[in-house]
């Protein structure tokens, strides 16, 4: 059976963003050291980071990795993220949770919005017929 495990870089007072966090800041104004330790040192939103995670910083996010089966992100993460370019970050199979029908994006229904609306089936069951 697989597992689920749950993480977030949360600094000591448990904040996961500065304020004003949306697409450009997704970490919100100051909130890029919360992931220093990721690139392995300082950087900011105005150049990419070109760093990357040292010594038990970077065995922990490569075990991490290497575990990884599929991620599973907020819709706001991914908007504040600026949808990471239209590309899957992960190189696994990525879930966006939201409750809207709709793309607010580009105001058309998107795979998982549309496929809440098809009639569902589960192994061994017969399909289940909404009315």
């Amino acid at each position: 059976m697989s597992k689920v495990i749950a993480g977030i870089t949360t600094s000591v007072d448990g904040y996961v963003a500065g304020p004003d966090d949306g697409p450009g800041k997704g970490l919100g104004v100051g909130g890029e050291p919360l992931y220093n330790w990721v690139f392995g040192g300082s950087w900011t939103y105005d150049a990419e980071p070109t760093g990357e995670a040292t010594g038990e910083d970077q065995a922990w996010l490569e075990q991490a990795m290497a575990g990884l089966g599929a991620v599973v992100g907020g819709r706001w993460t991914y908007e504040a993220a600026d949808h990471w370019g239209d590309s899957n970050p992960w190189g696994k199979p990525f879930f966006i949770v939201r409750t809207a029908r709709t793309s607010s994006r580009r105001g058309r229904r998107s795979p998982s919005s549309m496929a809440s609306r098809r009639p569902s089936r589960r192994p061994g069951r017969p399909p289940v017929t909404r009315t």
